[in-house]
């Protein structure tokens, strides 16, 4: 029944998603423990193993096709990998361990590891069932925004990372971008008031434009399964070609889910990444650990470090920790972690440069920094992250702690 040879007996692990999380743990495993398991990579799409964060920097032309690899397939062939593309499994049986594929294709596995990512939300709006609302997440999707024509009106729902990545990239294409967002500011979840009104301001002299504290109402189809006009909450119209949601994100579970494992808002997992089934994992955006899903890199790869040790028989456990963000836009620079707004007993520290386009926040409690926004000039955030991280007392230094590190060392000497 398998479609390849279990060559020297070695463990067959299967990895169902070739996207950035499978296509990494393929390779991390064989680097690791090639000796002990042969290894099968599945996706869907047509190209495997490349960087996703990187998609918004294609978009806008700052990087070739030949900046996307997040690994080395070709060497990744060589040394035994099988790689499967534009087959898709559409059904697990974890009875007898076998998987089976679009083309009919049936594998079987020791091993089994679902990294099925996620895919974009598309809102319930009256007409998003268009052919030209589309989401952003893949190469395929970079594809279809390269390939329109010149001068295009664009709207892009959710002023979130990656709608404000993908409206960048597409205002520098030479497109109409409006950017609909149900915050009254953008970045909510990362960002104050005060530091997205800066943000707000760089972007509209990129070019891009906004309509905060709405959706779109509907959309109206004047051709067949095609938007031509948004209908916005104050009945206003708008002439549009293209419409890219990026409201959020929604893991892929259906295939997880029809195989029985267990799931809630994703698949959940332990802490070795083990689901309700025995050897069965999952990681990445498709998997659930405390009630907590996952879409940016830094746990992902630290899921990927605890499977790999895992999976060779070794000790590993997987943790929650505060994750900073960054956007990928060119001449933006902003970073935030941690708690961005303030809560009983907390404090905080300010200092906002609109005119020099520089804003940063502190939120300190009981001598502790618990959070930072930075935006402009970001050069100390790997520092307030490490203060956060470590639990540094800075009780002693915090008329200077908004000056960064270098002030705070300078003063100390």
């Amino acid at each position: 029944m398998p479609s390849f040879p279990n060559a020297m007996n070695k463990q067959r692990l299967v990895i169902v998603g070739a996207g950035m999380a499978g296509s990494k743990l393929a390779h991390d495993m064989q680097q690791a423990h090639g000796d002990r398991f042969h290894i099968v990579l599945i996706g869907e799409e047509p190209r495997l193993g490349y960087n996703r964060i990187m998609l918004s920097s294609l978009l806008a032309n700052d990087i070739t096709a030949r900046d996307m690899a997040l690994v080395n397939t070709h060497e990744m062939l060589q040394h035994g990998i099988d790689m499967i593309v534009s087959d898709p499994v559409v059904n697990v049986n974890l009875d007898d361990k076998s998987l089976q594929l679009a083309s009919g294709k049936e594998i079987n596995y020791d091993q089994l590891v679902m990294a099925t990512g996620s895919r974009s939300t598309i809102l319930p709006i009256g007409g998003a069932e268009a052919d030209n609302v589309m989401g952003f997440r893949t190469w395929q999707d970079v594809d279809v925004m390269t390939a329109l024509p010149d001068q295009q009106s664009i709207v892009v729902v959710g002023g979130g990372l990656l709608g404000l990545e993908a409206a960048v990239g597409l205002v520098k294409r030479g497109h109409k971008v409006t950017v609909f967002h149900r915050s009254r500011w953008l970045l909510n979840r990362q960002l104050d008031e005060p530091a997205a009104a800066l943000l707000q301001s760089r972007l509209k002299q990129m070019g891009v434009e906004f309509r905060l504290g709405e959706s779109p109402d509907s959309f109206i189809q004047e051709k067949a399964g095609r938007v031509s006009q948004v209908v916005c909450q104050n009945g206003d119209l708008m002439d549009v070609d293209l419409v890219v949601m990026a409201a959020g994100i929604t893991p892929e579970i259906a295939l997880a889910k029809n195989a029985g494992l267990q799931t809630h808002r994703a698949i959940i997992v332990d802490s070795k990444m083990a689901t309700s089934h025995e050897n069965v994992f999952a990681i990445g955006e498709c998997c659930e650990f405390n009630q907590q899903t996952f879409g940016l890199v830094a746990p992902i790869w630290t899921q990927i470090r605890v499977l790999t040790q895992v999976l060779a028989g070794e000790s590993d456990e997987f943790a929650i920790e505060s994750t900073p963000t960054k956007l990928k836009v060119s001449g933006v620079n902003l970073f935030s972690v941690g708690r961005i707004e303030p809560i009983h007993d907390d404090t905080c520290i300010v200092f906002n440069d609109v005119e020099g386009d520089h804003y940063r926040k502190l939120v300190v409690n009981d001598g502790l920094l618990v959070g930072a926004i930075l935006y402009g000039n970001v050069a100390d955030g790997s520092w307030y992250f490490q203060l956060i991280q470590n639990k540094t007392d800075v009780s002693n230094s915090l008329d200077l702690l908004v000056f960064g590190e270098a002030y705070c060392r300078l003063q100390a000497a």
